[in-house]
């Protein structure tokens, strides 16, 4: 995502605020990768790993 994606308003509800959610990747939780972005209000999904 670039900074004009992070910045836009969501197509469903129009909320600029997005969270990021993360996937651990090893049993210690020091490591994570991202698993989707995705609006805080409504839940619309703007990107996901692969």
């Amino acid at each position: 995502m670039n900074l004009e994606e992070i910045l836009a308003e969501c197509p469903v509800c129009g909320c600029r605020d997005k969270v990021v959610k993360r996937r651990f990747m090893d049993e210690h939780k020091s490591r994570t990768s991202m698993k989707e972005i995705v609006c805080e209000k409504c839940g619309h999904v703007f990107e996901t790993a692969d």
